[in-house]
């Protein structure tokens, strides 16, 4: 039996780490029977897109921690706020009621962020508990040095680079301490891996990439939503701290540079729970802060270009892959498309700084120029990053383990 220990289980699946969540459990499910624990803000059944995959799912009552606590334990703690963020004693129960009534051969821990529950167990020898699998969404601690240097760049971000600051060095003793503990660590890049592998991993972690649904995020698939033309889009999860700076800086530093030339251009952010500080982002002439929508693909296919200003962050970007797929031409910085096998002006149009800007413009008037680069961008997306691809590496990992 496999138990799957998850943060939640939104439905459907709406940010990164729900999204390779819910497709690394399909792959396993058809593996062997898979038990899944998670946490839930409502009371009531789990959601049936997941229960369909699930031999059976546990969902254990959490409520996000006041201020006052987060504050608390932010001061008296050495270990990382993340360490904290779901930590609730009756999943660790339920766990333990698990793991007394029948053999588990393996508990894949999905994010650093759940790796809580096991920490007891980390201190036995293998072969007295069952495998320990953690599938790393990012290098948490290298996110947070990268989340720094962005920060402190801006005096009134100042608050937040001294907090990213803090949890880097937290995290990079949490990290290691985790993953030299479990039995093997999966990461979604190379980048990942290696950086992972840095904190004194005996052997380099397996790489299994994000990936996209290529059947469901496909050009035809949805008709556009009506924007007007030149339309560029930015997606992703707008109170998550990396796309908040990847926005502010879209917004205050580019695009005044793009109106200049394309004063008929709007620039349309869309995902759920925008921050504050992306919601003032509508204020500026042409930017539209959209929000959460039920279905992103329209926006997708409406965009004349998308655009990924990522300056922070880690693992790989699904929200790029998800553009790919869509067959649009992108806009990226380098770290955007970190960890993807793109070529530059071959597959995406890879830029910084003022240069930008430029490729927004120079995109936005060349409608061949944008075909080229969409075709080529959907081709790659279905020949290396669909989903059934990209697990192929974790179920290699996981099969052999339960025929043992």
């Amino acid at each position: 039996m496999i138990l799957f220990l998850a943060p939640e289980l939104p439905d459907p699946p709406n940010k990164g780490g729900s999204i390779r969540a819910f497709h690394v459990l399909r792959r396993l499910a058809r593996l062997g029977p898979v038990v899944v624990l998670a946490l839930s803000e409502r009371p009531g059944p789990p959601p049936p897109s997941w229960q369909a995959l699930a031999h059976e799912i546990r969902l254990f009552p959490w409520r996000p921690r006041p201020l006052s606590v987060r504050l608390r334990q932010l001061l008296t703690s050495s270990r990382p706020d993340l360490a904290f963020r779901y930590r609730t004693r009756a999943l660790v129960e339920g766990l333990e009621e698990l793991l007394a009534r029948g053999p588990v051969d393996l508990i894949l821990i999905e994010g650093l962020e759940m790796a809580w529950a096991v920490e007891e167990m980390l201190a036995r020898p293998p072969g007295s508990r069952p495998f320990l699998l953690l599938d790393e969404l990012n290098a948490e601690y290298r996110l947070q040095e990268r989340l720094f240097r962005a920060d402190q760049r801006d005096p009134r971000r100042w608050i937040g680079a001294l907090y990213s600051g803090i949890q880097a060095r937290r995290l990079r003793r949490y990290e290691a301490w985790v993953v030299r503990g479990v039995d093997a660590v999966i990461a979604v890049s190379e980048p990942d891996a290696r950086d992972l592998h840095a904190l004194g991993m005996a052997r380099m972690p397996v790489v299994a990439p994000n990936g996209v649904d290529t059947a469901f995020f496909r050009p035809e698939a949805v008709p556009p939503a009506p924007l007007p033309e030149p339309a560029f889009v930015f997606t992703g999860s707008m109170d998550y701290r990396p796309n908040i700076d990847a926005a502010l800086w879209l917004a205050r530093a580019v695009w005044p540079r793009v109106r200049a030339v394309l004063p008929a251009a709007r620039l349309f952010l869309v995902g759920r729970r925008p921050a504050p500080a992306v919601r003032a982002l509508g204020e500026i002439p042409g930017v539209e802060v959209v929000g959460e929508v039920p279905d992103v693909r329209p926006y997708l296919a409406a965009a004349t270009v998308y655009v990924a200003p990522l300056r922070a962050g880690g693992g790989t970007r699904l929200k790029v892959l998800e553009a790919m797929a869509m067959g649009r031409a992108i806009v990226s910085t380098p770290m955007g498309c970190e960890g993807l096998t793109v070529r530059d002006q071959e597959h995406v149009w890879l830029a910084d700084g003022e240069a930008f800007a430029e490729a927004m413009i120079a995109l936005a008037t060349d409608e061949a120029r944008r075909r080229q680069l969409g075709e080529a961008a959907r081709r790659l997306a279905v020949a290396r990053y669909d989903w059934e691809q990209t697990l192929a590496p974790l179920e290699a990992l996981v099969r052999p383990l339960l025929q043992q």
